[in-house]
């Protein structure tokens, strides 16, 4: 296939929407945006966070759009995202005050809605796989940015990271990415019902770390809590070239359903959702968990979870059930 890097462009537009600035997407997998010296598209703006977006190209031509924790967020055509999503030509990014569109030329790449991906498209993906998905994110995290300051909540991201790795690892998991204050993890393959299990008690263990670690910061506000969500289900696995450290990753619908249960649980004041790919190899949730049934975008019909809180988690977890 041709280079189709070389037909993509992120245009910085100017209040008449004309194109100030312009940076070619060539040469590399992966751009990072802010306003720190690091970046590969520097936007000297106080309203944009040192490290605020993430956009990515697959081997495929297609390109992923990503936050990384920013305090005013990343808006993909007016609505703000909470997981990667699919850029296609012609969308509107905003980063605060920032309005930059991103063009990609229709030959080189037809256009997609990110339900329409499938395993013709997505040909950097080189096998199917059964995988568990675990997605944590800390709950509140621009308010803390807001209220203790940028530096003292990037030494607290920093330890976080570092812990919930660790973590992750110790439980059997790979840590497939952070995407700022959250983290994906996989359990790929093998046995699926056990995989299912250290994916929860890696999410209990992570939620103990967290409040522990909330108590110990005497400037934290409020209490430092976590949501959570694990789906089960067949995804498509792959080179990515993501950063240095990691060049494959995971993608697929059960990808994009644990990170929208994630954005649900707090919602419904809930610390964590199963999908029901990951409930159907459980047993005895009548008790501890509550099954609910979520809109989810991109998804005709409601999708059935289970949810509970961590003390019912735990609970469940130290009853016996296997």
């Amino acid at each position: 296939m041709s280079d189709s890097s070389e037909q993509a462009v992120l245009q910085e537009l100017d209040t008449s929407k004309s194109p100030k600035n312009i940076w070619n997407l060539k040469g590399k997998n992966t751009f990072k945006i802010g306003r720190g010296p690091g970046n590969d598209i520097i936007l000297p703006y106080s309203w944009v966070s040192r490290k605020h977006t993430l956009v990515q190209q697959e081997k495929n031509g297609i390109f992923h759009i990503m936050d990384l924790g920013s305090s005013n967020g990343t808006y993909l055509n007016n609505k703000r995202i909470y997981s990667p999503a699919i850029l296609n030509n012609g969308d509107a990014i905003t980063l605060g005050k920032t309005k930059l569109k991103f063009v990609q030329f229709l030959e080189q790449r037809e256009y997609v809605e990110e339900e329409d991906v499938t395993l013709d498209m997505t040909v950097a993906y080189i096998q199917k796989e059964m995988v568990t998905i675990l997605v944590c994110d800390l709950r509140d995290f621009t308010s803390l940015s807001e209220s203790m300051g940028n530096q003292i909540v990037s030494k607290l991201l920093q330890f976080w990271t570092k812990k919930v790795g660790a973590i992750i690892n110790e439980h059997d998991g790979l840590v497939d990415k952070f995407i700022g204050d959250a983290v994906m993890a996989t359990w790929i393959g093998g046995d699926i019902d056990k995989g299912i299990r250290h994916a929860i008690e890696a999410a209990m263990e992570i939620s103990v770390y967290t409040r522990k670690m909330g108590e110990n910061i005497p400037e934290m506000p409020k209490e430092l809590a976590i949501g959570a969500a694990i789906n089960t289900g067949e995804a498509m696995m792959g080179n990515m070239g993501v950063d240095s450290h990691r060049d494959s990753t995971v993608i697929g619908d059960v990808v994009n359903v644990a990170f929208r249960l994630e954005a649900n649980t707090i919602r419904n004041e809930l610390d964590i959702l199963l999908g029901e790919g990951t409930a159907q190899h459980l047993k005895d949730l009548q008790g501890y968990f509550t099954r609910r049934s979520f809109d989810l975008k991109g998804k005709k019909e409601k999708i059935n979870a289970y949810g509970c809180n961590f003390k019912k988690l735990h609970e469940y977890l130290t009853s016996g059930v296997k």
